[in-house]
């Protein structure tokens, strides 16, 4: 008898005048590998186990327990795990019920399933819309087919540490997967959260906007751009909505004689949002006065939020600036809000948000660049004589 080492089972072949043949090992006795022919003709080449079982008249019954396909178990794997069931058939155990109950365990698409009626379901539709992309993008390919008892806190952080060209989306996609963890927790399918303890990425709050150098030059390249895209581009810079809300708002909440609009579910809640004179004049240039605000379709359907972003970027081409994103624009209007001398109560009131931590930010960052002005008007006129070298180095 041969010992079943990869080499052996790469070259073993079937007579011709066999469909079946099971080769034992010489040196773990039980374990054996089975070649069968398949309907091309090449034979399958499946590791085994096999298990004496006494027989009601006193001879002995032979039962065979599949460890698995040489194509996805190396001979070394499956000699370890043969080695493992045969000591649990020595210790009075029935291997083949204890993987027959952990194949019947649920797998990571069930959790998924599970969590989009118990959880996904009940959320706001932008945030079911951010789940299932999450879920989708990133952990669906790095989760599929396992079982969730098996998901070990190690699988976790290679997760996380893979993603690391984005840090953002991989603490977010890590703080799904720690909630769903916990749900299946509550079914009984897992005892721990293999996220816990998972060290989050450090992440740099973003601060892309439209200064005093590109926003004439952006303004200037929108002028010549016509359209329902081109349109809602303008009403997210003059009024920092949100993308969403905007690009989702419909007719029945706007109240053009009263110059504001009632968003019924926002990221903060229900919302009351007075709108700008140029605002207003954006909304009120749309050509119907049905469905939605902005829309290709009459109203039917809301603009394309991938041709939004296509339509931005042309835009940014022709004013020969960088690229940035439809939420920029929202940190572009609440920056010159704050520069413009907004307090921190109104900036909250403007912008939709919860509390003052937010409006906080631009305050920062209008008394930052105020103190820049200053300086470099202060350097400009240098009435003090100061030497350039030391008028560079305050700057």
């Amino acid at each position: 008898m041969p010992i079943l080492s990869d080499n052996f089972v790469s070259s073993a072949t079937l007579p011709r005048d066999r469909d079946e043949l099971v080769i034992r090992d010489s040196k773990l006795a039980g374990f054996a590998l089975r070649l069968r022919r398949k309907a091309d003709g090449k034979p399958s080449k499946t590791f085994l186990v096999f298990q004496e079982l006494p027989g009601r008249d006193g001879a002995r019954k032979r039962r065979k327990i599949i460890i698995g396909d040489h194509a996805t178990y190396p001979a070394e794997k499956a000699r370890a795990e043969a080695q493992s069931m045969l000591q649990a058939i020595d210790r009075g155990d029935d291997p083949a019920a204890a993987r027959a109950e952990k194949k019947a365990q649920p797998i990571f698409e069930d959790l998924i399933k599970d969590f989009e009626t118990t959880h996904i379901e009940k959320k706001k539709p932008e945030t079911r819309k951010d789940y299932r992309g999450r879920i989708r993008r990133n952990l669906l390919p790095t989760f599929k087919g396992r079982r969730v008892a098996d998901i070990t806190a190690e699988m976790v952080r290679s997760f996380h540490a893979k993603k690391h060209g984005n840090p953002t989306d991989a603490n977010r996609s890590l703080a799904v997967l720690s909630v769903m963890m916990g749900r299946a927790m509550e079914l009984g399918w897992r005892k721990d959260n293999p996220c816990m303890g998972v060290r989050r990425n450090k992440e740099t709050a973003r601060e892309e906007w439209l200064d005093e150098t590109d926003l004439p030059k952006f303004v200037k390249a929108l002028a010549s751009v016509a359209g329902p895209h081109a349109d809602l581009i303008r009403f997210l810079t003059v009024s920092g909505w949100r993308v969403s809300e905007a690009r989702l708002l419909t007719w029945d909440m706007v109240e053009l004689p009263k110059t504001v609009a009632r968003l019924p579910d926002t990221k903060s809640g229900a919302s009351v949002r007075a709108l700008s004179t140029d605002a207003a004049t954006i909304i009120d240039g749309q050509a119907h006065r049905l469905g939605f605000v902005f829309s290709g379709r009459k109203g039917s359907q809301p603009v394309s939020y991938k041709r939004l972003r296509e339509v931005l970027t042309g835009v940014c081409q022709a004013a020969e600036i960088k690229a940035i994103t439809p939420h920029a624009l929202r940190h572009t209007a609440a920056t010159w809000a704050a520069v413009s001398g907004a307090e921190a109560h109104e900036l909250r009131e403007a912008f939709g948000w919860k509390t003052l931590a937010m409006t906080n930010r631009y305050v920062s960052k209008a008394e930052s660049l105020g103190r820049r002005g200053a300086q470099r008007a202060a350097d400009a006129m240098n009435v003090l004589q100061k030497p350039v070298a030391e008028v560079k180095e305050i700057r």
